[in-house]
């Protein structure tokens, strides 16, 4: 029993501070709303005490008599009608920021210290307040102000007061400078007097809100206590008692308890059912697991790794199975004579049967590019002995390609797969060769085609995962985007076209479930690289060096333009700058894809040129000293790094064709 009454513990603990939280937040809103109520009556009681005040100002002369006393009794009066603490009009100068008590009369809680200092005839400097001017501006509503000051929190009612008399003239009139009339509340009185009586509601509404969460309390617990610790001490012993045998719940009568003892005998048995099927049911996933698991490194084993570099070729490859593992397959070999054999194949189907076909064909692969010389007997051959082993009546599309670096010929066979592309200076595609899926019919015919891939081009080989692709909406990627996407990369960055494609495919199907496997295959052909490095001395003379080394490169005309004015800049900066004579400097220009690169070397001080770059826009052309040379090198080079290493500093500048190109031509 203690346990069910540490819960009702727990629920009190729980339903007190949250019962009293709601009573305070509720006294918080009356008490602001009360408040305000209460401070809006107080503003309209001296707004009309100012008004009769202002009235009485148009119908008696002030200035006949500025004695202390003078009038005190009807101002005094006013303010015992309005209970208000002062009444007082006072005359102001803005100029000089000072007022003249006029008239003053005091209520009950007007302090001594104000009945002395404050009477007809004081001039007080310096104390014309923001509100003051706008009621002497004209604001004739009344300017309330709260503030706090020689006589505590108070809050004050300033009006205008335009016509009046004066004493050399008994008419009354309307002058160009307002007296202002002020009447003023102190709060402190008020404001203690409301909260000592709201205190009073607050514990009186605090201390029967804690009796009704007691009453509650003990009700809930005698009537449901019982009955919950019966069914609490059933399901508690639950795996006790059906390893000895369920024993079921008593039911008496037919109570919501009643009715949750029979729910929960009837859920014993059936869970008494599922844990047995369960059981069965986790070791035969646990066995399934296991083999799907060698069944992946498995396939994983028969695939090539997915990159591969040399001297000629780079080969990026990705594979994502649908399920544990799958129907599609991509190879690549590099044959003795030193051609490159590329495949990408897709089995249909997905799961189990499509990864052990899979495995077949790539096993066949493997074995007859090795004595068939061309892709289409290469496919004749695969495709009849898949036809013979193929009980399943499964078959699979098959792109296959030999590229000869001797001649930079492509010949390739296509067996009902999708058409790849080549990415040149446009977006080719491979459809000069046709012919059936491979494991259909024994005895097809399939038939070469040739292209010729230059230095630089980009081979892009897929399966239907890719462009059949949907988003959460069902949309698919589509063949045409990914035209679109390769057609980008062939102006940019052929190479890297797969991790491009990639990332646009995730960044399309992100939440989508992957409905099919997804395959990718790049085959980019390298440009050689030929660098020159140059060993110079810090002398302006090394310049001509420097520049035939440029001219003579094999590029645009508007790139060695750009790393001309850079290498310039820097090789002169190092000049003035680096040694305190003469030094030696190293330049390596190396061609790379899609660009030329530059590295300065020195052993001069230590000095980072990337930084503290000066701002274009507020560079003073006529007084600033240096700073402009290495802003424009770093505007026309595409990437740029600087780091001090082995004592001495280098500098990494790459211009990239593509964009120099653009550069000039928005220029």
């Amino acid at each position: 029993m203690h346990k069910l009454k540490s819960i009702f513990v727990k629920i009190g603990l729980v339903m007190a501070p949250i019962v009293l939280l709601l009573d305070l937040l509720v006294l918080a809103l009356t008490y602001n709303i009360t408040y305000e109520n209460n401070l809006e009556i107080c503003e309209n009681r001296i707004r009309n005490a100012a008004q009769m005040m202002v009235e009485y100002c148009e119908s008696y002369n002030l200035y006949e008599n500025m004695e202390p006393k003078g009038y005190s009794r009807e101002y005094d009066e006013i303010c015992k009608f309005f209970d208000i603490t002062y009444i007082f009009v006072v005359e102001p100068d803005v100029e000089t920021n000072s007022e003249t008590y006029l008239a003053i009369g005091f209520g009950k809680d007007a302090l001594q210290e104000a009945k002395d200092t404050r009477y007809p005839g004081v001039k007080v400097e310096g104390f014309l307040n923001e509100s003051e001017i706008e009621a002497y501006n004209g604001n004739t509503d009344g300017v309330i102000r709260h503030e706090s000051g020689w006589a505590g929190e108070s809050l004050i009612c300033y009006m205008p007061c335009m016509n009046y008399y004066r004493s050399s003239d008994q008419t009354m009139q309307k002058y160009d400078t307002p007296l202002i009339v002020g009447a003023e509340l102190s709060l402190n009185r008020i404001v203690e007097s409301f909260q000592q009586r709201f205190q009073g509601i607050a514990i009186l509404t605090v201390s029967l809100t804690l009796l009704m969460v007691v009453v509650f309390g003990v009700i809930l617990y005698w009537r449901v206590s019982r009955p919950i610790h019966r069914i609490s001490s059933r399901m508690s012993g639950f795996i006790s008692d059906r390893k000895k045998g369920i024993k079921k719940l008593e039911v008496k009568g037919n109570d919501e308890f009643a009715q949750m003892s029979r729910a929960f005998n009837t859920m014993t048995e059936e869970i008494d059912t599922y844990i047995r099927d369960i059981d069965a049911l986790t070791r035969e996933k646990h066995t399934h697991e296991t083999e799907l698991n060698i069944a992946r490194r498995i396939q994983k084993g028969l695939l090539r790794p997915d990159c591969f570099h040399n001297d000629s070729v780079a080969i990026d490859a990705y594979m994502l199975p649908a399920k544990e593992v799958g129907g599609d397959l991509y190879d690549y070999q590099v044959l003795d004579d030193g051609r490159v054999f590329i495949a990408v194949a897709d089995v249909s189907g997905k799961g189990i049967s499509a990864a052990l076909f899979m495995a077949h064909a790539v096993t066949l692969l493997h074995q007859i590019i090795l004595t068939e010389p061309s892709p289409a007997e290469i496919l004749s051959v695969y495709n009849n002995t898949l036809v013979t082993q193929n009980p399943g009546g499964m078959f699979i599309t098959t792109f296959l390609a030999v590229w000869d670096p001797a001649t930079g010929e492509l010949t390739y066979s296509n067996a009902g797969h999708n058409i790849p592309y080549i990415l040149a200076d446009t977006l080719i595609a491979l459809d000069g060769a046709h012919g059936v899926a491979a494991g259909l019919f024994e005895g097809e015919e399939y038939e070469n085609a040739t292209v010729m891939l230059r230095e630089g081009d980009t081979l892009f080989l897929y399966t239907d995962g890719v462009n059949e692709a949907k988003n959460t909406e069902s949309a698919f990627y589509s063949t045409e985007r990914l035209e679109e996407k390769l057609t980008l990369c062939s102006k940019t960055n052929p190479c890297d076209a797969l991790h491009i494609v990639l990332d646009d495919l995730t960044a399309f199907t992100r939440g989508a479930e992957q409905n099919d496997d997804i395959t990718m295959l790049t085959l980019h052909i390298k440009k050689p690289v030929a660098e020159t490095t140059l060993s110079l001395r810090s002398e302006l003379s090394q310049l001509k060096v420097i520049k035939d080394a440029i001219a003579a490169l094999d590029v645009s005309d508007e790139v060695k333009m750009s790393i001309q004015l850079a290498a310039e800049e820097m090789f002169v900066n190092i000049c003035s700058y680096a040694y305190d004579a003469v030094g030696d400097v190293t330049l390596t220009i190396r061609p790379e894809s899609e660009g030329v690169s530059l590295t300065f070397v020195d052993s001069g001080m230590p000095f980072d040129p990337t930084t503290d770059l000066p701002d274009i826009d507020e560079y003073d052309h006529d007084h600033a000293i240096g700073g402009l040379g290495r802003f424009l090198t770093f505007s026309v080079a595409d990437r740029y790094q600087y780091e001090y290493r082995d004592h001495q500093n280098v500098l990494y500048l790459f211009f990239s064709e593509v964009t120099a190109n653009d550069r000039f031509e928005n220029a």
